[in-house]
């Protein structure tokens, strides 16, 4: 494996410290933070849905929005 430990054939590294707090701080914000914009992302695709009232409501965007493209059909 890849990241094997030679000595006991562990997939996991061994860590000298513990997490400490600015760690643990970084990592809740992260987490917030990525899941307010995924919760942002998913209001907009479900408000493009309604508005356009079509199957594919995303590329019916992007349709309307860019009618001259050669990417859309």
């Amino acid at each position: 494996m890849f990241f094997a430990n030679i000595n006991n054939n562990s997939i996991h590294r061994k860590r000298n410290k513990a997490l400490g707090v600015p760690e643990l701080i970084a990592i809740a914000l992260g987490g917030m933070v990525g899941g307010g914009i995924f919760t942002i992302l998913g209001i907009s695709v479900s408000m493009i849905g309604v508005y356009y009232r079509d199957e594919g409501a995303s590329y019916a965007f992007y349709k309307k929005t860019f009618p001259h493209s050669s990417f859309s059909a």
